[in-house]
């Protein structure tokens, strides 16, 4: 497998996926709902990027291209073992639209099963999610004993 530094940026239809470090500390502060001060929030990056440098997960800052403006965070734990990347959205609801959500989730299970030769992909999703539940689920995502979490298999 190749190292997980090199997977950026990453590009879907309309959003760029890129290092959390290529984006100001402030932008990423404002962006995501977080009680965290900005020096608690740059050690949070700092962490990120090492579980990537470790290849332990692949993380990005959400980057709409029309606007280039940071619109939330995308973190794939990825369980080697287990053969499964699980993806974890961090956003305000209002800037992240759940249709922006399917695109960056269509475009990571496709990257986890071509690129990684991962054979599992799960998304966590917010209570708030039925529409974007209910269209996974037409995506051939099944349900798991949690709730809230979906899993595709290759």
């Amino acid at each position: 497998m190749i190292k997980f530094e090199h997977y950026h940026p990453m590009m879907s239809a309309n959003y760029t996926l890129d290092w959390l470090t290529q984006t100001p500390l402030k932008t990423i502060h404002a962006a995501i709902p977080t009680e965290r001060s900005m020096t608690e929030m740059a050690q949070v990056i700092s962490q990120a990027m090492q579980l990537i440098m470790h290849n332990q997960a692949l993380i990005w800052g959400i980057v709409k291209r029309t606007d280039q403006q940071f619109y939330g965070v995308a973190s794939l734990s990825i369980n080697l073992s287990a053969q499964q990347a699980d993806l974890k959205f961090i956003y305000r609801p209002e800037r992240l639209t759940q249709a922006a959500r399917a695109e960056i989730i269509d475009y990571l299970a496709a990257f986890t099963f071509a690129e990684l030769k991962l054979a599992h992909f799960s998304v966590n999703l917010d209570s708030a999610d039925a529409e974007l539940r209910q269209r996974l689920l037409a995506q051939d995502f099944i349900t798991t004993k949690q709730p809230l979490k979906l899993i595709k298999n290759k």
